[in-house]
């Protein structure tokens, strides 16, 4: 189990100056406090008692040779001299006790929140940088549920499971040592109830750590949920389907309820179950230790000072378990965490150059995708020069959206290679290349942030030139409406906008990006008639000398293009102008005829 936690090190910087000094600081706040024990022996023997301080027979020789200069001073100090000493002796121990704690505290706390805070951000990078494959395999909830519960489980055990754990078991073993040096005989009667104490927990935890995968599993169902309602909210209202959706809510939060319950009942069983057993063992050591005083082989002080030690053990164990339980529990996170981080990207970022210049043409050279076993493309070959204007047709699922991903490498071809310049563009640096491209999706893509930063996204923010975007685009007047005009947040995915105002900024963002390749993947789908003339008019504007593919569903916005292809089960079988595809009567022309008479 430690062997997973430590393998966090692979992945974020482990400050371990902070552990060390922690535990410096752990161990001085222990000894503190076992030594104020050591004050019960004169307290009681010498100034209650007005005894001479006797060494239990068991004391080991070497520590009574230490011990006994301390002893003769104890034996021969006047009582009342001796308790004001005692009290400023124990005043400072205290002091000094809890000093330790606190900066232990501040250091192991610091320790672990540095760890969690570089994880979730190790964890947001990976999907960040993760190919487009690596996402389309996740669910939304799943991954949400990586970076903010898991890493919220693991917070409980790495800034309080584990400096409890750490603490308690330092604090036991110096209660234990003292225990053994008093009376080694009664700590071994002492030390039967381990045993009977410690396997039950460990047969508990060890059912709580199934529970706890469980759980977050339930965890991730739930996300998943919320966020598929949030998204398609106005579908579920249209189709009536808000009692089947609480429904999946309700069972699948039941779920978690009665995990949660199993998870609570084991866990709040641990403390209870450890203090009764102690409790039970400590009965029989008052009872032998009793026999012991009356028959002279150990003082009053010592023997206070063995039960002390031995009470004092209790709470230690009880926090032993409980901690290690919590460790137990939050370590079933780590497997989930580590799939996420060690999932490798099958887009590599190895290119060398960078693509400072688009010149002359884009070729794909027999290219094939599979996705899995399933063909999705099969040796597509075209070529684009500079300038021209390509659109993309074909049936439903037939690819098209895949091989414009290709081009911006968020898939790499099974088989052979995309060229731009004569180069194959694995060669270049991702960020160059995407640099080069801008992409308008079918579904409007927005952030939620302000009109301004999501036209210039990703780029150094222009007011003038946003304006002038706005202004080709066709949206500066509703921009103008807006309550802070261009400062508006427009809030989450747009949701304040209408679909046409959405995609009309998502095209903004594109011109504003200002690259030699623009993709229009159904960028007129989502827009009213009027929304795509002004779509229409912008592209004509503002894309003259560039590179365009469109994927277009309405054939009627390909006319003047200079080039179309056509694909039919992942493969090329037209390729012209409209004009020329008209004439030829294949699949062009059917899917035109069929979108012509149903207008």
């Amino acid at each position: 189990m430690f062997k997973e936690y430590l393998k966090l090190n692979r992945y974020v910087r482990i400050r371990w100056i902070l552990f060390v000094g922690g535990m410096f600081f752990m161990v001085g706040s222990i000894l503190t406090s076992g030594i104020s024990l050591s004050t019960i022996v004169p307290l009681i023997d010498r100034i209650f008692s007005h005894k001479k301080i006797l060494f239990p027979e068991n004391l080991p020789s070497f520590l009574k040779n230490i011990l006994e200069p301390l002893k003769s001073f104890l034996n021969n100090a006047p009582p009342i001299l001796l308790l004001k000493y005692l009290i400023f002796f124990i005043i400072t121990v205290v002091l000094l006790k809890n000093l330790f704690f606190y900066i232990q505290n501040i250091l192991l706390r610091i320790f672990g929140e540095r760890i969690l805070t570089d994880l979730r951000e190790k964890i947001y990078s990976k999907i960040v940088l993760s190919s487009v494959d690596f996402l389309s395999k996740k669910r939304t909830g799943e991954l949400t549920t990586r970076i903010i519960y898991d890493v919220g489980v693991l917070r409980r055990a790495i800034t309080d499971g584990f400096p409890k754990f750490f603490f308690k078991l330092s604090e036991a073993i110096v209660y234990l040592s003292i225990v053994v040096i008093i009376d080694w005989k009664m700590a071994i009667l002492s030390f039967m109830i381990f045993p009977i104490l410690l396997y039950p927990i460990f047969r508990i935890t060890k059912k709580l750590r199934k529970l706890r995968e469980n759980v977050q599993k339930e965890y991730g169902n739930l996300g998943n949920t919320i966020n598929e309602t949030i998204y398609g909210h106005k579908i579920i209202k249209a189709y009536n389907q808000e009692k089947v959706i609480l429904e999946k809510f309700k069972r699948e939060n039941e779920n978690i309820f009665r995990t949660i319950v199993s998870i609570l009942k084991r866990t709040i069983a641990i403390p209870p179950f450890t203090e009764i057993i102690a409790t039970i063992g400590a009965s029989g050591i008052i009872y032998y230790g009793a026999t012991k005083i009356i028959e002279g082989e150990i003082t009053p002080g010592f023997f206070a000072l063995f039960l002390t030690g031995l009470f004092s053990l209790i709470s230690p164990l009880k926090t032993i378990g409980s901690s290690y339980t919590e460790i137990k529990q939050a370590s079933s996170a780590l497997p989930r965490i580590f799939s996420i981080l060690e999932e490798e990207s099958k887009v590599k970022d190895e290119g060398k150059k960078v693509l400072s210049e688009f010149r002359d043409r884009i070729e794909f050279v027999n290219v094939s995708f599979s996705y899995g076993e399933r063909e999705i493309l099969k040796n597509i070959s075209f070529t684009v020069k500079k300038g021209e204007k390509i659109g993309i047709v074909g049936p439903t699922g037939v690819g098209k959206t895949t091989l414009i991903g290709l081009l911006l490498r968020f898939y790499d071809p099974t088989e052979g290679e995309i060229r731009i310049d004569g180069e194959n563009i694995k060669n270049f640096t991702l960020h160059s290349l995407r640099e080069k491209i801008g992409l308008v999706t079918q579904e409007p893509i927005l952030f939620c942030d302000t009109v301004n930063r999501n036209i210039c996204f990703g780029e150094n923010e222009d007011k003038e030139k946003i304006e002038k975007v706005a202004k080709i685009c066709g949206i500066s007047d509703f921009i103008e409406s807006l309550p802070e005009k261009y400062e508006t947040i427009i809030g989450e995915r747009g949701f304040n906008l209408s679909g046409g105002q959405k995609q009309l900024i998502t095209v903004a963002r594109a011109i504003y990006k200002n690259p030699p390749i623009l993709i229009l993947d159904e960028a007129t789908s989502s827009l009213d008639s009027n929304s795509e003339r002004m779509l229409q008019l912008a592209i004509e504007k503002a894309m003259e000398g560039r590179t365009v593919f469109i994927i277009a569903h309405r054939l009627s916005t390909l006319r003047n293009v200079d080039k179309i292809i056509v694909l039919k089960e992942g493969s090329i079988v037209e390729e012209g102008t409209h004009s020329q595809l008209i004439d030829k009567k294949g699949l062009y022309y059917n899917l035109w005829k069929l979108q012509h008479q149903s207008t």
